[in-house]
């Protein structure tokens, strides 16, 4: 009880010089002041690599989609999670044998070290579990089409295009995220353009095991 006397007496004693000082703590005004917000909880931060992913590893593929679309939706998370986690793109690499594209890659020391931004393991592979409210947000903003549709005759899967809007943005973006756009056209020269679920399914499974839930390998 003592401590804590003492300690409201020095806080007091603080705010009483401050006041017969005429002293005020230094505060920006609230129009000025920025609340800072995680990366990772920012959607805009979201919207925009996916924009730029859909744009770089997406196809058009008449009369099917008319404009840039990733289909399927685990193959979709899994060059997301590339990205997000680049280490895990040079392990692709070294599978692929396509190892001169380690030399465009440029990783930095820190991307080796830890995740860009962290994803949780799911079922079949990695997933974010904001993906469907990142998806909302960019369908309200006209960004992009998500729905579950053909991408070949008797095919369906889910399908994630971008809009006129989309496009045009994603190209903006293609410009100034030269690493972005490097490392994901990496990704493009890698797997093929019909890639399919099945496909992403078992390559998940024989080459990263420990990225499926319940597998602690």
């Amino acid at each position: 009880m003592k401590d804590y006397s003492e300690s409201i007496d020095a806080i007091n004693l603080f705010f009483e010089k401050l006041a017969n000082n005429s002293m005020v703590p230094e505060a920006a005004s609230l129009e000025e002041q920025v609340v800072y917000v995680e990366p990772d909880d920012d959607f805009d931060f979201h919207a925009y690599r996916i924009l730029l992913l859909i744009r770089t590893c997406g196809i058009i593929k008449e009369p099917f989609f008319n404009n840039y679309t990733i289909y399927g939706r685990r193959k979709f998370s899994f060059f997301d999670f590339l990205i997000r986690y680049p280490f895990y793109l040079q392990k692709v690499i070294q599978k692929s044998g396509k190892h001169y594209l380690l030399n465009i890659m440029h990783m930095q020391p820190y991307e080796t070290e830890k995740a860009f931004s962290p994803m949780i393991k799911y079922i079949r592979g990695p997933w974010d579990p904001r993906y469907e409210s990142i998806f909302n947000y960019m369908i309200c903003k006209k960004l992009i089409e998500v729905k579950f549709s053909n991408y070949s005759i008797g095919q369906k899967a889910f399908c994630i295009s971008l809009t006129s809007l989309g496009l045009e943005i994603s190209e903006k973006i293609r410009d100034i995220e030269k690493e972005w756009s490097t490392r994901m056209d990496v990704i493009s020269k890698i797997f093929a353009d019909n890639t399919t679920e099945n496909f992403m399914e078992k390559y998940i499974i024989e080459n990263f095991p420990e990225l499926i839930l319940g597998n602690w390998r």
